[in-house]
């Protein structure tokens, strides 16, 4: 009688739009751009909107003076205040098979402590290279400090 009294209780709760809770999943969200060195020609904008779903979801665009790339994101890891993303290139010519993300949320506005990497895979390179550089959560795959925003800002939503 008591398995048939829970079960007419969850029934009611999501017949009435009452959801059960669920955890809150790590997420990334915004758009922003940095520059290459001091060259206002050398300038990146990414736009990020990806869950740390199991598989992640979400999607990312890397837009440059020469072009403009897109496609899912297939991994996310989220460390405090510090993100890794990686995806396959699906739309655009990037001229690789896939891209990593290092960026770290220094809070808003963007321009006052975010910071960003964005790595095309290299010739030679896969997407699992660069899903496995997300994966373990490397900071400085090539020798490259990230960069800072010049705009825009980026949030990562850490789960509790």
């Amino acid at each position: 009688m008591r398995r048939a009294s829970a079960l007419a209780v969850i029934m009611v709760m999501a017949l009435s739009g009452i959801a059960l809770a669920k955890a809150p999943v790590a997420m990334v969200t915004g758009t922003y751009t940095y520059l290459i060195g001091d060259d206002p020609g050398r300038w990146r904008t990414v736009t990020l909107n990806a869950r740390a779903t199991d598989p992640a979801m979400g999607t990312w665009s890397w837009t440059t003076p020469a072009r403009n790339t897109s496609g899912p994101v297939t991994c996310l890891r989220v460390d405090g205040a510090d993100a890794w993303l990686a995806g396959p290139v699906t739309s655009g010519d990037l001229g690789s098979p896939a891209v990593f993300l290092w960026i770290h949320d220094g809070g808003s506005p963007g321009t006052n402590g975010d910071t960003a990497f964005t790595w095309g895979a290299d010739p030679g390179e896969t997407l699992a290279d660069m899903e496995a550089l997300c994966e373990s959560m490397t900071t400085s795959p090539y020798g490259s400090d990230p960069f800072a925003l010049v705009s825009g800002n980026l949030v990562i939503h850490r789960s509790r």
